[in-house]
């Protein structure tokens, strides 16, 4: 299952969304943007509604990896050695 908060953060009291768009000539560039909000739910609104229009905008292609936080898994840490 998708995770509705996919993209997003909160900085202090705000709502911030973060993603990568693939420009012209194999660049690709990391966006971040405040969505002026302190309200989850309308910080998704803001959200769905900046990455349905940005790549119309801007000319470019959205890469978007959109998971659960739950199959998200950190590397395994291999054991310390005692010295």
């Amino acid at each position: 299952m998708p995770d509705p908060d996919h993209h997003l953060w909160r900085n202090g009291r705000l709502w911030w969304i973060a993603f990568t768009v693939h420009l012209p000539g194999w660049q690709k560039e990391r966006v971040r943007v405040s969505l002026q909000t302190a309200d989850l739910a309308e910080a998704r609104r803001r959200r769905d509604e900046l990455l349905r229009r940005y790549p119309h905008e801007r000319g470019c292609a959205l890469s978007l990896r959109i998971s659960s936080r739950h199959a998200r898994r950190s590397l395994p840490t291999s054991p310390s050695v005692a010295a």
